[in-house]
């Protein structure tokens, strides 16, 4: 059994996508999407922060020259480290109303980030790449319905993608830019909702599960291998983090229902026993 203790109180609406950044990977930062949060805390020093944007915030990547860059709804954005914003290039204009979801970056540098619909209208979402150098924006796989969590196998050679509501994990092989092939590699129940997941240092997929009060562990053989049960029904995803990304920190959400259970909505941490990788941030 693997113990997990609340690393930070404060309850997000909808806590999201966490990274860990800074010496020894101790900046973990995540974001509160339906509030527009983003917030952080060390590791160590356990000091917090967080700032807030006037619109929904879906992802908060590190820099590699500080500050962010941000799936605010009507994004992406860069922030730098003084609170100034510049564009991205957009999506084209969605036939129904639509926000960014979850997003990492790829070793070589490009940002891969998915939509929903606030209406989770099927097909009406997609998987997106932003070039490394943020001058072309490019659709690269379309009618999904809920796209979520996303990572890449400790080679780079595999590209792991979610679509929540279709209840599973497809991965695809990757040369560095595109990703081909797809096939499905997890296959879950019509009442199991996959949600953000990450790639550990031995290739097992961790997958937290909304409604599931769980995150999973998922080997390089696509078996069943861990289970981190939470005190908390929505759990949102996850990330490795700290020296030698030895711990695990688990966002939540409290969904509008405050009184569900006391810690719904705060981040948790705990020790798998497996390393996982680095946050990869974006050049720009």
């Amino acid at each position: 059994m693997i113990a997990v203790e609340v690393f930070d109180d404060r309850r997000c609406w909808l806590g999201e996508g966490p990274t860990a950044s800074g010496t020894n990977n101790n900046h973990v930062q995540w974001v509160d999407v339906l509030n527009g949060k983003v917030l952080s805390k060390n590791i160590e020093s356990s000091k917090t922060s967080e700032y807030k944007l006037n619109d929904h915030v879906s992802f908060a990547i590190p820099r590699t020259n500080g500050g962010d860059v941000l799936g605010t709804a009507n994004g992406p954005v860069l922030r730098n480290s003084e609170g100034e914003i510049s564009k991205l290039p957009g999506r084209k204009k969605d036939e129904f109303k639509s926000r960014w979801n979850d997003a990492k970056v790829s070793y070589t540098g490009d940002l891969f980030l998915g939509t929903l619909s606030y209406d989770l209208v099927p097909k009406a979402s997609g998987l997106y790449r932003i070039s490394k150098d943020g001058s072309e924006i490019k659709k690269i796989v379309s009618e999904v319905t809920l796209a979520n969590g996303l990572d890449w196998s400790v080679d780079n050679q595999t590209f792991y993608f979610i679509d929540s509501l279709e209840h599973c994990v497809d991965a695809f092989s990757y040369d560095g830019q595109e990703i081909t092939d797809r096939r499905t590699v997890i296959k879950f129940g019509e009442n199991e909702i996959p949600d953000g997941m990450c790639v550990d240092s031995e290739d097992g997929l961790w997958i937290a599960f909304w409604e599931g009060s769980e995150v999973r562990r998922y080997d390089e053989k696509y078996k069943l291998s861990e289970r981190i049960q939470l005190p908390v029904s929505y759990t949102t995803s996850c990330a490795f983090a700290g020296k030698d990304l030895a711990q695990l920190i688990i966002t939540t959400a409290h969904n509008n229902e405050m009184g569900k259970h006391p810690q719904a909505g705060m981040a948790f941490i705990c020790n798998p026993g497996i390393k996982g990788k680095a946050t990869n941030q974006f050049g720009l």
